[in-house]
Formats: structure tokens, C-alpha cells, sequence
């Protein structure tokens, strides 16, 4: 099972490109994410920089949106890319497309971007290029390493992931912030648990705590295996907030508990994988809605009746 390479894309005719689009996903697992402009994708890199592995920058290429006037594709904006590139983003991979006629014949382009890819001609090059630069980076590494994980995550959880893992091979068994990197994607897992309607009080990111012990019910072992509600529950009582957390913290920072990050780790890697393996035909989330609207009305009848004796 290998995971896509994600490949940020900077071509202001990108919507006209569908099939090479499509060839480098079908053939390649490429999956190219388009922008127009050069500053736009690089902004969005400098926000994902874990997300993504290469960029394929047309050579004429948009400088910035510019509402009061229409730019023209032009080559100084991508040496102002490639500048940007090297100067912030040292390492990330880029290649530049070209279907120019006047610059395939243009000595001084040859001599400022030596090696080029012509559109069309050099797409399978271009593709093979690419991976094989990828494949030796620490982050695909990674990557293949966890397959069935990172198959399935999109941004900004893959980058979050991404750069949880990164902490366990790295062997920093004292970095407390990883806890702060875990609650980000408890939050997510939670409110996509709460889209699914595994909760019966929607998730609002202050009711971490409740919305585990609902997860905890056994009535709901037939969707929540018991080992994924005790994981659920040891995250949520490690990442999250509050003088146990502190506690915490100080225990892993002096190095009193050399496993605890890695620990907590792979039980967030379980949890996510189980939340993407949970059925999606309509008539098995119909049973579930009933389930846990039952479960709700019972908790609801026994709290009443606690509070009337």
C-alpha cells in the first residue's frame, strides 16, 4: 500500500490540464495541488511544509493576484519563486515545466534554469524525477514506514502526524510538547466522531473529557472496540489540559518515563486508523444514530433519577 506524494503545483493554466492531472495520480500516485499563482502555493507551502514533498512550477508563471490590474504570466516571477525557494524552503525539490515555444529556444533561460522539463514530451520524466527525489527524503521515509496510516490522511492532519512520528524516530523521549501536537488531532478525531454521530452531544472543543466517557460505553463495543475506548481514554486523560497534564509534563521532561511519547503515539495511530476503517453504508449509520440516541435517552433517565433521591 504506498501513500500518494503530494506535489504542490503553480500553473496559472492549470484547469486547462486535466489529463496531466490525472496521468500523474492514475500512473504515478502523484496528486497535484494546483495554484495559480507563485505567491499563493508558496504561502500555502510555508503553512504545510510537512504536506508537501515537490513543487512543479510552470516557467511563466503569475506573480500574485492583483485585483486592480491583469498580470501576464511572466519568467521574473518564477526566478522570484526560485529565490523564495532556496532562501525559506531549502528543502523542497522543484521543477520547472515549460511549454513556451520562445523559451525552449532561449539561451539565457537555458542558462538560468539548466534543467527544465517540456511540457508533453517530458511528462513521464518529469513524474519519474520527481518520485525518485522524493523517495530519498527523511520525510517519505516516514511515510512508507507507516503506509496504512498516511494512505489515508489528508493535510493539515498528515502534517500534524508527520511531525508527531518525526518525535518518536527521533527518539525524543523527553519532548513534553508532543502532548500539545496530540491534542490538536484528538480535537480533530473528535469532531469527526461527532460528524459521524458516534456522539450524542455534538463535540465544541471544550468537551474532550465527556465526549470520551460517551466513546466509553459499552453498549457501543460493537463500532468501538474496547481497546479504542481505553485509548481514547488515555489520550484524553495525558494530552489534555489541567494540573494532571502539568504533572505529566514534568514527568516525561526529567525522564522518568522514556516511553510514555512513543506510547501515546501509536495509541493515537490505532485511534485513527479505526476511525477510518468505521462503516459508511447509510443503513449501518442508521443503526448507529438509534444506538446512540438510545444510549443519550437512558443517560438522560438515569441522571434525572439520581437527582430526584
Amino acid at each position: 500500500m504506498n501513500s500518494r506524494y503530494h506535489i504542490l503545483w503553480i500553473d496559472d493554466e492549470w484547469d486547462l490540464m486535466t489529463s496531466f492531472k490525472k496521468h500523474c495520480l492514475f500512473e504515478y500516485q502523484m496528486e497535484l495541488h494546483p495554484f495559480k499563482t507563485q505567491k499563493e502555493g508558496l504561502d500555502d507551502y510555508a503553512k504545510h511544509p510537512d504536506f508537501y514533498e515537490a513543487v512543479i512550477l510552470d516557467a511563466k508563471v503569475l506573480d500574485e493576484i492583483n485585483e486592480s490590474e491583469e498580470e501576464v504570466a511572466n519568467v521574473s516571477s518564477l526566478q522570484k519563486a526560485v529565490m523564495r525557494i532556496k532562501e525559506q524552503f531549502n528543502d523542497l525539490p522543484y521543477f520547472i515545466s515549460t511549454g513556451q515555444p520562445d523559451l525552449l529556444s532561449d539561451s539565457m533561460f537555458k542558462s538560468f534554469f539548466p534543467n527544465y522539463y517540456e511540457k508533453d514530451s517530458d511528462d513521464e520524466k518529469l513524474c519519474i524525477d520527481i518520485i525518485k527525489t522524493i523517495e530519498e527524503s527523511p520525510n517519505r521515509q516516514i511515510v512508507n514506514k507507516y503506509p496504512e496510516l498516511f494512505s489515508k490522511l489528508q493535510s493539515p492532519i498528515y502534517d500534524e502526524m508527520l511531525s508527531i512520528i518525526k518525535i518518536h524516530e527521533n527518539h525524543e523521549t523527553t519532548n513534553a510538547d508532543t502532548f500539545n501536537k496530540i491534542r490538536k488531532v484528538l480535537d480533530w478525531i473528535m469532531q469527526s466522531v461527532s460528524n459521524y454521530g458516534l456522539l450524542a452531544t455534538p463535540f465544541n472543543g471544550t468537551n474532550l473529557n465527556d465526549c470520551s466517557r460517551f466513546l466509553g460505553n459499552t453498549k457501543l463495543n460493537e463500532y468501538i472496540p474496547t481497546y479504542i475506548q481505553r485509548h481514547l481514554f488515555s489520550l484524553v486523560t495525558i494530552a489534555n489540559e489541567g494540573s494532571h497534564r502539568q504533572i505529566t509534563d514534568e514527568i516525561v521532561k526529567n525522564g522518568h518515563a522514556p516511553y510514555l511519547i512513543s506510547a501515546t503515539i501509536f495509541e493515537l495511530i490505532n485511534v485513527l486508523l479505526w476511525f477510518h476503517n468505521l462503516p459508511q453504508e447509510q443503513e449501518t449509520k442508521d443503526k448507529i444514530d438509534s444506538l446512540v440516541a438510545n444510549i443519550a435517552l437512558e443517560l438522560s433517565q438515569r441522571q434525572s433519577k439520581s437527582r430526584t433521591n
